[in-house]
This record gives C-alpha cells, sequence and structure tokens, in this order.
C-alpha cells in the first residue's frame, strides 16, 4: 500500500492512473446498479436498494483511494460515474450533485494529504449524497417526475405505491441518511480492506 509520504498532491497522472478511476469507476457502477435493479419490484425495495448499495459501494471506493496519489483523481472518478449515471436515464440535477460531492470529498482527502483511513471513509460518506440525486426532482417537479416515460413504464400500480410512499418526510430522511450510510460502507470497505485485502496484496 502507498505510505502518505509516497503520495503527491499535484495533477499530472499516468495512465495507470487513468486505468485506475475506469476500473474501479466501473465496478463502483456495476454493484450499485446491480443492487439497484432489484427496486423494480416495488417502491419500498427501491429504497432498501439505496441504502444498501450505499454501504457496499463503499468497497470498491475505498479500495479506489488506496490507489489515488494526486489532486483530482476523486473528481474525475465523480464526473465519470456521474455522466454514465445520467446517460442511463438519471435526472441532470443527479449530475451537478454528483460533481459537488466529489469536489467535497476531494478536500477532505486532500486534509489527510490522501492518506488518512478516517478522512477517507469520511469523504466516501460526503461523496454518497449523490444518492438524493434521484428522488430530489420529486421535491420540485413531483407531476413531471411521475410523469416521465420511464417512470411510466413501471406500470399504475408502482406509481401509485411510490406516490404513497414518498413523502417529503421519507424523502428528507432519506435524504439526511446517505451520509450516515456512507460512513457504515466507508468504515465497511476500509474492514474489508485490512482484513482481506491488504493481505492479498490489493490494497
Amino acid at each position: 500500500m502507498t505510505t502518505p509520504a509516497e503520495r503527491r498532491l499535484d495533477v499530472r497522472m499516468s495512465p495507470k492512473d487513468l486505468i485506475n478511476i475506469g476500473v474501479f469507476g466501473a465496478l463502483y457502477l456495476v454493484i450499485v446498479f446491480g443492487i439497484n435493479m432489484l427496486g423494480f419490484i416495488n417502491p419500498t425495495v427501491m429504497l432498501v436498494a439505496f441504502v444498501a448499495s450505499i454501504v457496499a459501494g463503499g468497497i470498491p471506493f475505498m479500495l479506489f483511494l488506496t490507489r489515488v496519489r494526486h489532486a483530482g483523481m476523486v473528481t474525475i472518478f465523480a464526473i465519470v460515474t456521474a455522466g454514465l449515471l445520467v446517460l442511463t436515464g438519471h435526472p441532470l440535477v443527479s449530475f451537478v450533485i454528483s460533481i459537488v460531492c466529489g469536489l467535497v470529498a476531494e478536500v477532505i482527502i486532500w486534509a489527510g494529504r490522501y492518506g488518512s483511513r478516517r478522512l477517507s471513509v469520511l469523504a466516501y460518506a460526503v461523496y454518497s449524497v449523490w444518492f438524493v440525486g434521484p428522488v430530489m426532482p420529486i421535491f420540485y417537479d413531483r407531476e413531471g417526475y411521475y410523469a416521465d416515460p420511464a417512470m411510466q413504464m413501471m406500470g399504475a400500480e408502482y406509481i401509485s405505491q411510490m406516490q404513497a410512499l414518498m413523502s417529503p418526510a421519507v424523502l428528507i430522511a432519506f435524504d439526511v441518511s446517505t451520509i450516515l450510510f456512507g460512513l457504515l460502507g466507508g468504515l465497511l470497505g476500509l474492514r474489508l480492506m485490512r482484513k482481506h485485502f491488504e493481505k492479498a496484496g490489493l490494497a
């Protein structure tokens, strides 16, 4: 594992750095998408899947941070993953929120000179706040959100259940809890990294 002293704070990236961004970004999205696919069952499962994917996403993200040696790598990670999310139908506000979360996460790990594991956990928690993006339109364009063709494909019963479930109170509770579940995901990733990945030479 790279020590803090070996980490540089410049923005010069090697092909290996870019490959790491691509590999771990893809792994992160596969895990997040794979779990969130369960949301097609019903809206309640969708919320549970959101939570589960936040926690599980901490594993590849924390592994990715062991490869981060430059300022800007986390931000590029956020841009790449957020861009792919928008291309798959997520609202544009998700992209904006993801970039902001990526930038804040970048500042946090920069404060720890890219070597503090505690700040890495906090950085993942902050980055996980992007999960508020997909449901954010319900706050400011509720009718438009449910009228979207992608939502209409879910069927009238699914939409009815979601309208009943997604009250302002539930949405606010979910938005606030993303950082809590992000902390759990970061801690899970850190624990697995210490227990398994470091022994296997992967971190």
